[in-house]
């Protein structure tokens, strides 16, 4: 019997363990993981609301900023003072075309300098669009009514939605813009110069760069020997090696004074590369001193050559392979260059850089600063601070009891007031063109679209 009783003491002693321990290592889930229905649970949403919670208020709705989708241009309202003339806004009106697209008209009223303000604002980060340079009649010495380009694009299968007007051009050459080029990697026009034009320049996702550009390009043979190439696609003077492509026409248009070498590049799609001549080439001909005007065949290059250049080009011999490189940066930027940089136009000068309106630099003068200061239609390219947004403006200008015209300072601040924190100017007077969905927006000085040698577009990928 005793047996039996310390069988049973055990045994409760057993179970009373075994309870303890259970007791002791059991929590209540509440206390590890308070989920809804705890008396201690706390609602996530209640301190801090988020998408999905019943509570969360969307900011785009009580403050639409840049970036929402319901959020609109700012108006120019009230008084405005552009220089030392002062404006009342007369009118406004702001429409919002698609997604990513908005465009400003507005009437600044004063009475011995009336304004017109026409500008397109495009969201860099909408899908389905890229902003491309567009050259003349795709030559480098053409020129083309913005319209005519519209309609060139549009018969190959592409939609333009945006075009404005480009860079400066010389037109004793035909229609040659006055400094760097570049369509889609291709890079059309640089001259080597110690004191470059500004660009505005976009990369393959849009995004904006106001800057001067460094130029440097050279041919590189098999005994490594090198020559600086001083243009592309540029006339050939003393002792220049000039690079030629498609762009230049179907002849190099030279005189018999120099040594020419057709190359045919190794690497498939040069042409639409980033750093687009970086390639080894192999020469298929060499036309020497006595010929000149080389036929430029399509897809290949030719290197044209003047005096020293010419006897350079002289020594090489048809079937070796040299190096040719074109390559650019941006001078503030160095690390920003000809493969970030895809499509870019020169203008004359920077009219505003990070929120502060630029001067006109002092190596500017006579008849090309007094066009600077004058009022005149105008046309500039800008971009704001987080490079979210890109500016087409064009003020309209030699409309009298209309639109005076403005200086490039007052351009400056023009394009600060719309929003940009970077802009530049680009070609005016009657080249001023902004055309939308392919209506002319702006008032013409010329009567109609001047034929122009490049411009930017918006166009449908």
């Amino acid at each position: 019997m005793k047996k039996y009783f310390n069988i049973f003491l055990c045994s409760i002693a057993v179970i009373c363990f075994t309870v303890e321990s259970c007791n002791k290592d059991s929590k209540d889930p509440c206390e590890m993981d308070p989920q809804p229905g705890c008396p201690n649970y706390v609602d996530p949403c209640e301190k801090n609301p988020i998408p999905g919670c019943p509570n969360y208020v969307d900011p785009c709705e009580t403050d639409p900023q840049p970036g929402c989708p319901n959020y609109e241009m700012p108006l120019i309202a009230g008084k405005l003072t552009l220089g030392t003339t002062e404006y009342t806004v007369d009118s406004t009106h702001i429409e919002k075309l698609e997604e990513g697209f908005w465009y400003l008209y507005a009437q600044l009223k004063n009475e011995d300098k009336p304004l017109v303000i026409h500008s397109l604002r495009y969201s860099t980060g909408t899908a389905g669009y890229s902003i491309e340079t567009w050259s003349g009649q795709d030559s480098v010495a053409g020129k083309e009514r913005p319209s005519a380009m519209v309609n060139r694009y549009e018969q190959a299968g592409r939609q333009v939605k945006v075009a404005v007007n480009g860079g400066f051009y010389g037109t004793a050459v035909g229609g040659m813009p006055m400094s760097l080029e570049v369509v889609n990697g291709l890079v059309i026009f640089p001259v080597s110069d110690a004191n470059p034009q500004p660009v505005i320049g976009f990369d393959a996702h849009n995004l904006p760069y106001i800057d001067s550009v460094s130029f440097n390009a050279k041919v590189k043979d098999k005994d490594n020997r090198e020559f600086p190439i001083i243009s592309v696609n540029g006339e050939r003077w003393a002792d220049n090696l000039v690079l030629h492509h498609s762009f230049r026409g179907k002849r190099t248009k030279t005189n018999p004074w120099g040594t020419e070498v057709l190359c045919v590049p190794m690497t498939a799609q040069w042409e639409k590369m980033g750093n687009h001549i970086n390639v080894r080439c192999r020469i298929e001909k060499i036309q020497g001193v006595g010929s000149g005007n080389m036929a430029i065949p399509k897809g290949k290059i030719v290197l044209s050559g003047n005096g020293t250049a010419s006897d350079y080009l002289a020594a090489l011999q048809e079937g070796d392979d040299i190096n040719v490189t074109v390559d650019y940066t941006l001078l503030y930027d160095p690390a920003i260059n000809s493969t970030v940089v895809r499509n870019a136009v020169s203008g004359f000068n920077i009219i505003l850089r990070n929120g502060h309106i630029a001067s006109i630099p002092a190596a500017i003068t006579g008849a090309d600063r007094d066009m600077l200061l004058a009022n005149n239609p105008r046309t500039s390219a800008g971009y704001s601070a987080d490079r979210k947004y890109v500016y087409f403006t064009v003020v309209e200008g030699r409309r009298t009891g209309v639109s005076a015209g403005v200086s490039t300072p007052e351009l400056g601040q023009v394009m600060k007031y719309l929003g940009a924190d970077n802009a530049l100017n680009l070609d005016g007077g009657g080249s001023s063109c902004l055309m939308i969905n392919k209506e002319t927006k702006n008032y013409l000085s010329d009567g109609s679209q001047r034929a122009i040698a490049n411009g930017l577009a918006i166009i449908k990928k």
